[in-house]
């Protein structure tokens, strides 16, 4: 049985899937096996992975019709044989140490998830020569999820954690889905958990593609909607969460709200929808628990849209980049 089992849902990366699976075939940490699902690629991807099998037989290769990354995951998950699981994107790349700092941190400390930071790369680079120290510490998971819902210090996605494979066995990415079903996931996964360990150091390499759809406006959106309601309403009522559950379902919708602004005539319905969700939110609670100076700028002017829904187109774009700016810095 190997330490980790890496999973990695391909679809049509051919670019970028060769080095992808070297960073992890390069890892420190050699006890690991590589499981990767092919999402009904059409390119070179398959290719390449077979090409890569011939020389490294810890890759393990799954066929499947196209039925996206969720479903991807969920099949590589039920294949893995590790005793912990990561999940992988096919182009991003990791840090020749990732695997051996998150194995020996979860191992040290008994934990169920094992963290580190995230590297947002914009192009290609050497990756440094240099020693880590990484210096972790041990969380609860209150403060985890706190974290994950601040946009803080636990990312939404799931590539940048090595889950106990035991912990998440009931946990699965919701499968239909386009946008935000790893953050549900790592959500859900943190709920079964009973510590985490996070160290700070980035070895996680995740490239900002310029096609990326994330950067986009289409349907898919509706669905980081749809997690936030559930991650509110499963958190509704824990006084210690439940302010944090209300400000990212804030911040979705804001999100959503921005995106949508320039196909508002497209999405009349959804936009009003979208509006009457942020009426009805409560800022108060959010509010306490902002800076005490952010808090003054962001009341003064937060009576400005929300009391003329006749108003709020024209001021939208301008209030929602105040909030964003006001609250997380954007």
């Amino acid at each position: 049985m190997p330490h980790i089992s890496v999973i990695i849902p391909v679809y049509n990366a051919g670019n970028y899937i060769v080095d992808t699976l070297n960073s992890v075939l390069q890892q420190t940490l050699k006890d690991i096996e590589v499981i990767v699902v092919n999402d009904g690629s059409n390119d070179q991807s398959l290719a390449e992975c077979y090409r890569l099998q011939e020389i490294d037989k810890r890759i393990i290769i799954i066929n499947q019709d196209n039925q996206g990354v969720s479903k991807a995951r969920n099949v590589g998950k039920q294949n893995a044989t590790g005793d912990y699981i990561i999940f992988i994107d096919a182009d991003d790349e990791l840090n020749c140490r990732m695997l051996e700092i998150l194995y020996t941190q979860a191992r040290k400390t008994d934990s169920d998830i094992s963290v580190c930071g995230v590297d947002r790369i914009f192009e290609k680079k050497q990756e440094e020569k240099k020693k880590y120290h990484c210096n972790y510490e041990e969380i609860t998971v209150d403060q985890a999820i706190e974290w994950l819902l601040l946009g803080q210090k636990i990312e939404s996605g799931a590539w940048n954690k090595l889950f106990k494979a035991s912990t998440i066995e009931d946990v699965h990415f919701e499968e239909g889905k386009k946008i935000n079903e790893d953050k549900y996931f790592v959500f859900r996964s943190l709920l079964k958990s009973k510590k985490i360990v996070y160290c700070a150091e980035k070895l996680y390499y995740y490239y900002c593609r310029e096609n990326s759809v994330t950067n986009q406006f289409s349907e898919r959106w509706f669905d980081s909607l749809y997690f936030a309601d559930r991650i509110y309403e499963e958190l509704k009522g824990r006084n210690n969460l439940e302010v944090f559950a209300r400000y990212q379902l804030l911040i979705a919708y804001y999100t959503v709200l921005r995106r949508m602004y320039p196909f508002r005539n497209q999405y009349k319905k959804e936009y009003q929808l979208v509006i009457d969700k942020i009426k009805s939110t409560s800022f108060k609670s959010v509010l306490s628990y902002m800076d005490k100076k952010q808090a003054a700028v962001y009341e003064s002017s937060s009576k400005i849209p929300l009391k003329d829904v006749k108003r709020i187109d024209m001021i939208t774009m301008t209030y929602i980049d105040h909030f964003m700016r006001v609250t997380i810095g954007e």
